[in-house]
């Protein structure tokens, strides 16, 4: 059985390096406790709407979630170093996507050209991330 949960609009999106994550993000966010960050997040600009889908699964006996989030932006994102990502909801409401260890979240970059009347070309950026809980309550 799959069930897809509807989140609220997204207003802001940050990046946080994963070494500046605190241990155990996704076992918090099971117990219900809200991470709170050592570090202020680096802001993303966004360039339209951004979205994130969240599907629940049941497989072996337990749930899973798998988070997508999808944005358009001008700026570059230092992947490499495996950043986790944190959206605001337009009902204040914060969320980490990622995790200090392994599985980190994929991230999958599309570059397209701008358009003819002047707008500049922008990336894509899809971010998925599979764990027992993969959205986790923040406090910045």
């Amino acid at each position: 059985m799959n069930k897809c949960l509807s989140l609220p609009g997204i207003t802001h999106i940050w990046y946080i390096l994963r070494d500046y994550l605190p241990n155990d993000v996704v076992y918090r966010a099971v117990a219900g406790i809200p991470v709170s960050l050592s570090e202020q997040p680096i802001s993303i600009t966004m360039k339209g709407s951004a979205i994130c889908e969240v599907e629940q699964s049941f497989d072996n006996n337990s749930y899973i979630e798998k988070a997508k989030l999808t944005f358009l932006t001008l700026d570059d994102v230092p992947i490499d170093q495996h950043p986790a990502f944190v959206i605001e909801t337009v009902d204040g409401d914060i969320y980490v996507i990622g995790a200090k260890e392994r599985p980190y979240p994929t991230v999958k970059i599309t570059r397209s050209t701008g358009q003819l009347d002047g707008e500049p070309s922008v990336r894509k950026y899809e971010v998925s991330f599979t764990a027992k809980k993969a959205l986790a309550p923040c406090d910045i």
